[in-house]
């Protein structure tokens, strides 16, 4: 005798909250600390991974490759539980894409991809890939020199359906210190975007 069993994508647990996670990659922003955090329901933990330095004069383009900078940020949490697997849930990477100086302060561009990865069977006869969505954040950040914590000038949020593809979104800073405007350039989306900033004079 056969028997037919079906099994839902339907996970055992709700995702994990995403807002604590967002207020820590966000507490790391404006430290200007870089830090991977990987989350879980037991607290938190700092891991260690290899950086490399921060090119000041190209910086960088997209918010992936910038987690591995001097600069760079990681939060994860990573327990969403579908039977027996427990791989779901979010990461939060990212760091600065670019910096320009003003006087004793310094503009920074950060940028961050939420990436979103329902539980899934990593192996096996039946392997199933994660269906993983991504979406975007980029932060315009002014850095007093004499300021513990720089403060956010103005920030953009990019869905998933916002997405041209993921992983090849990213976002370059111009910045005229005689006009005090950042203009900043998002490309990779279905439709790319330019956004002018003028700073306080």
């Amino acid at each position: 005798m056969l028997f037919a069993m079906s099994v839902s994508d339907v996970s055992s647990a709700e995702p994990p909250p995403r807002a604590p996670l967002d207020a820590l990659w966000g507490d790391l922003m404006l430290e200007g600390s870089a830090s991977s955090v990987s989350v879980d329901s037991s607290g938190q933990r700092t891991v260690s991974i290899p950086r490399r330095r921060f090119d000041e004069q190209h910086g960088e383009t997209w918010p992936e490759s910038a987690a591995g900078t001097t600069h760079g940020i990681r939060v994860s949490r990573l327990d969403e539980r579908w039977l027996l697997w427990r791989n779901g849930g979010w990461v939060l990477e990212g760091g600065l894409l670019a910096r320009a100086r003003e006087q004793s302060s310094t503009i920074e561009l950060y940028g961050k991809a939420v990436i979103r990865q329902p539980p899934y069977v990593p192996s096996g006869p039946f392997p199933r890939d994660p269906p993983m969505t991504t979406g975007y954040e980029f932060f315009l950040v002014l850095r007093k020199a004499d300021a513990s914590r720089a403060t956010i000038i103005r920030e953009w949020i990019f869905q998933p359906s916002d997405v041209a593809k993921a992983g090849l979104v990213g976002a370059r800073l111009q910045y005229d210190t005689a006009s005090k405007k950042a203009v900043v350039t998002v490309t990779g989306l279905k439709t790319p975007v330019e956004y002018t900033v003028e700073l306080a004079r």
